[in-house]
């Protein structure tokens, strides 16, 4: 934490956008870290919550969008690349949603760990439109964000112990509300279909 500390001593609110994208040139800083250590500073330093949170929501969604573009763009490769590396499983994974659930598949990814970070290349190169793409992704990256942040403002001095354990939570949560849904979409179809048969059959 040392050095997000120093980093936002030199940048300020920037610090807490670009949080999100130190993944990319391999700092090992899970998501939940990022957006609850932003949380953080505004009880140990008095930064702005408003400015603060935006600063990290705009920096989670503009990673996220890049992710996207990539996959887009490089398609077939970036699916190769990931399928041969070590997040293997977490693409098979995030393929398997989205070529089941689709819009909704992108909307739960961003509360299972690691699973959200290969999903926007996924997206990307599987050819779903950016607007579908934004619709399903940034509503949800907004209340993922807003836990962790008021999570940091909360618990400043345990927070990394509590996004530990709430992550696990928290993915567990997500699949059985994202099952829950599927079932209740399958059965209200199900039953709309059972009252067509009906009325054709009067």
């Amino acid at each position: 934490m040392a050095f997000l500390i120093e980093l936002v001593n030199d940048l300020g609110y920037f610090a807490m956008f670009i949080f999100s994208w130190l993944i990319f040139i391999g700092l090992p800083l899970p998501n939940e870290a990022a957006a609850a250590f932003s949380g953080v500073l505004t009880e140990w330093r008095g930064y702005s919550p408003v400015l603060a949170f935006t600063s990290t929501y705009l920096g989670i969604i503009s990673s996220g969008t890049f992710g996207y573009g990539v996959g887009r763009w490089a398609k077939a490769r970036v699916l190769y690349k990931i399928e041969t590396s070590k997040s293997k499983k977490l693409y098979r994974k995030a393929q398997t949603w989205l070529r089941q659930y689709g819009p909704i598949g992108i909307s739960f990814s961003y509360f299972i760990p690691g699973v959200r970070l290969v999903m926007p290349y996924i997206a990307g190169a599987s050819g779903i439109s950016f607007r579908t793409f934004m619709m399903a992704a940034y509503p949800a990256a907004f209340i993922w964000c807003m836990i962790y942040f008021q999570i940091g403002r909360l618990f400043p001095s345990t927070f990394t112990i509590i996004i530990e354990h709430l992550s696990l939570v928290a993915a567990a949560a997500a699949v059985i509300v994202f099952f829950a849904l599927i079932g209740f979409c399958y059965f209200k179809r199900r039953k709309q279909s059972s009252r067509t048969i009906m009325n054709r059959g009067e």
